[in-house]
This record gives C-alpha cells, sequence and structure tokens, in this order.
C-alpha cells in the first residue's frame, strides 16, 4: 500500500473509532503557561535600582546618574526589607519600605554611610542589551554585524565578554557575531549551581532562543570554554555550523598532566574543589550580610584576597565551574561525546609555553605541558573528519589577544565553509 494510503487509512480510522475514556486520557496535555516573573524599579538622585525576580531568587542592577551600570548581588527583597551590595564599588544598601512604596536605609561605602531613598520609577533608557531567559534570568550581551551562520563567542574562567574585544569587531565584518556574559558575570543574572558543562551549554541553547539566532551557529570557545562549545556540539548537532576552539582545555586535564609532570602541583598548590566554592561563598555573603553594622568589604578583607574577588555570586560561579572541570564537566562530555562527521573545526594552540606561565617553570615542565597540550589538542581536532589543528607561533594562552588575526582567520574558514555546506 502506499504511503498516501496508509496515511489516509490511519486518518479514516481515527475519525470512525469511539473516543473512549482511554484514548482522551493519552492525549499529551497543554504545556504549562511561562512562569511570570516581576521586575521593578526604584530612583534617588543619586541612581536608579532594578530588582527583578528569576527562578533562582531576586537579582538586579544600579545605574549610577552618570549613566553607568553595574551588577547588584546577594540581593534580597521582601515586604518589608531591601538589601543588595554594589561590588564594583564597594557599596552596600539595606534599607526599610515605607507605607508609601518608597525605600529608606543605610547607604554605605568604604565605612562611610549615608541616607538614601528610592522611590518607585519608571525604567530608565538602557545602555546594554539583555535578553531573558525562560527562568527569568536577565543575560547581558551583545551582537553586530549580519550574515549566517552566526558566530557565537564564549569566554575562558574569570574573563568576560572584553576578552575578545580584539576580534569582535573585524568577525562582525564576516558575519553576524555575538558574545554573551555567562551566569553571574558582567550584568547576567546568577544562575544554577553547580556551574558544571552541561548547565553551561544549557545557557548556550538558552541565548540562541532568546535573542532569537535562526539556523546552525559557528561557535567559539577559549581555554574551558571549548568545555561548554563542545558539549553543545554533542547534544545539539543540528544546532552547530562549527567549531573553532582556541588554545581549548581539555577533558581531565589535571590528571593528565599529574601524570607527565608529577610535580604540578608545587606550581599551584591551590586546588579548586567544591569546598573552595562553599567555603567563598558563605564567607562573601557573612561580610555582606553584616551591613551596616561593620564595614563593608574592602581589599584588606583577607577573604577577597583569598578567593579572588568581593563579588559572592560571581566568585561562586566562576569557582564552581573550575571546581566541576576535571570530574564532573569531564564524565558529562565523555557521556555525550560522539564523532562531528565533516563538521568544519579548528583547534587554535599556542606556540609559547613561558608566557602567562607560573614563576618557577623549567625546561622539563615546559616539554611535558606541551606535549599534553598539543595531545589533547590533536584528539579534539579529530572528533572532526576534517578537523584542523593549528600551532600558532609566538602566542601565549590568550591567542585572541597576542594573535588575533590567526583567530578572526581561522573562524573565517570555519563560516566559509559551513556556508558551503548549508543547503
Amino acid at each position: 500500500m502506499k504511503l498516501t494510503q496508509l496515511a489516509l487509512a490511519a486518518l479514516l480510522a481515527a475519525a470512525c473509532s469511539d473516543p473512549t475514556p482511554s484514548a482522551v486520557s493519552s492525549a499529551a496535555p497543554p504545556p504549562p503557561p511561562k512562569p511570570v516573573y516581576a521586575s521593578q524599579w526604584f530612583a534617588s538622585p543619586e541612581a536608579t535600582v532594578n530588582i527583578h525576580q528569576t527562578a533562582y531568587g531576586p537579582a538586579g542592577m544600579i545605574r549610577e546618574a552618570g549613566g553607568e551600570f553595574r551588577p547588584i548581588r546577594a540581593v534580597t527583597l521582601s515586604d518589608g526589607e531591601m538589601l543588595f551590595f554594589v561590588p564594583s564599588l564597594n557599596a552596600g544598601f539595606r534599607a526599610a519600605k515605607g507605607d508609601d512604596g518608597s525605600w529608606t536605609g543605610s547607604w554605605q561605602t568604604h565605612g562611610k554611610t549615608t541616607e538614601r531613598i528610592f522611590q518607585p520609577a519608571d525604567a530608565p533608557e538602557m545602555s546594554e542589551t539583555f535578553v531573558t531567559f525562560d527562568d527569568g534570568r536577565w543575560t547581558q550581551y551583545r551582537c553586530a554585524g549580519a550574515g549566517s551562520p552566526v558566530i557565537l563567542l564564549d569566554y575562558g574562567a574569570g574573563a568576560s565578554m572584553a576578552s575578545w574585544k580584539d576580534v569582535f569587531d573585524p568577525l562582525s565584518q564576516v558575519s553576524r557575531t555575538c558574545m554573551f556574559e555567562r551566569a553571574a558575570r558582567g550584568l547576567s543574572d546568577p544562575g544554577p549551581l553547580p556551574r558544571h558543562v552541561n548547565h553551561a551549554a544549557a545557557d548556550i541553547g538558552a541565548f540562541i532562543t532568546a535573542a532569537k539566532i535562526e539556523g546552525p551557529v559557528v561557535l567559539v570557545g577559549h581555554s574551558m570554554a571549548s568545555y561548554h562549545i563542545r558539549q553543545f556540539a554533542n547534544l545539539h548537532g543540528d544546532q552547530t555550523a562549527g567549531l573553532v576552539l582556541v588554545d581549548p582545555s581539555g577533558d581531565g586535564q589535571g590528571a593528565r598532566f599529574e601524570a607527565v609532570i608529577p610535580n604540578i602541583r608545587d606550581l599551584d598548590p591551590n586546588i579548586v574543589d567544591e569546598t573552595t566554592v562553599t567555603n567563598c561563598s558563605q564567607g562573601l555573603r557573612r561580610v555582606i550580610a553584616s551591613i551596616p553594622s561593620s564595614l563593608t568589604p574592602t581589599d584588606l578583607d583577607p577573604i577577597i584576597g583569598k578567593c579572588g574577588g568581593n563579588d559572592p555570586d560571581g566568585v561562586e560561579a566562576t569557582l564552581s565551574e573550575i571546581a566541576a572541570m576535571e570530574v564532573v564537566s569531564t564524565n558529562q562530555i565523555r557521556a555525550a561525546q560522539r564523532p562531528y562527521g565533516d563538521l568544519p573545526l579548528i583547534v587554535l594552540t599556542r606556540g609559547d609555553y613561558e608566557n602567562g606561565m607560573p614563576p618557577g617553570i623549567t625546561p622539563e615542565i615546559k616539554a611535558g605541558f606541551a606535549k599534553v597540550w598539543t595531545t589533547m589538542h590533536a584528539e579534539m581536532a579529530a572528533q572532526s573528519a576534517i578537523g584542523q589543528a593549528r600551532t600558532i607561533p609566538g602566542a601565549g594562552h590568550g591567542i585572541q589577544r597576542d594573535a588575533p588575526q590567526a583567530v578572526i582567520d581561522a573562524i573565517t574558514e570555519v563560516v566559509t565553509a559551513a556556508r558551503a555546506k548549508a543547503p
């Protein structure tokens, strides 16, 4: 019987059958409506504050009178209390709500306390661009240029969108180019913890959806971000047009380094694990929660130097990504790993193993590091039948900074190859 006849027979059978209770109950229920997350603005003569709800608690930002936006962290908003901390200003605010809906409280920075009153207000003109995920998170991003496939850039641990400053504008002349600040970085809201690779890959998908990016994308990842984009390609091959890995971190690299360089821990004895994440997050939040009964955190507070910053959400997210790499994220990647077929893929490898290395590196350590590094990069390139691994002479780990044209050329080549494959 022809397919059209089979389809017609199935349709007629369904139309003529009795709507039994079992048939009715087997129908898929409609999807639940997306939750609505509240957003509020408050203004004083000195600044305007936004606080909005997400699935992970309240978040927001502050806009100073001069127009600059800054993230606020450790946000609390209840019927009667408002509390938040501004890491970049080293300022905290604790207030009580008045009958007219205003918030009056103590604004404290560097040991100096003043009173501020924030009144309900309309949203100001935005100088930054945001998309909103389905879980209510506001995510800061930037896109420029036109054309497909879209190029999507992701940065390494502890970095930001600014790490792509030397390549972003030239790439926007090649095709539409986008980048976004990951959870709790820049003005982006905190996300779910721990920050393992599956959460990072899910956020890439959420950004593509929220930014209304159509068609497969060319993903570019530096250092640890190679985990994110490779996992996205593993899980969403139909949305991946190509990959460029910029001096990428490799799966289980810590154990591989120790096998070749037994004393590598002596170079950096500070191991980042979940205990580090918890201690830093809780320690910073304890200091912030004491505002204004104690001084706001300063560079003299030992926990800031120990944890690498005074932003509890940003520190927590960065350390959590690093802590998850060796075991959790590596296992997630290995579980999802698949051949990429003829996906355009280029791996760029540093040629300089002294630039940016810790003090005391010996020729033996350098040789062992290079051996592990180039082996991992060859493995990544081999995941595609047409993958390439290229060494960039004179470039350290930040190839996009040391040799930006090499990065631009590789991405342009992958975009060109993706366009040739597109139907």
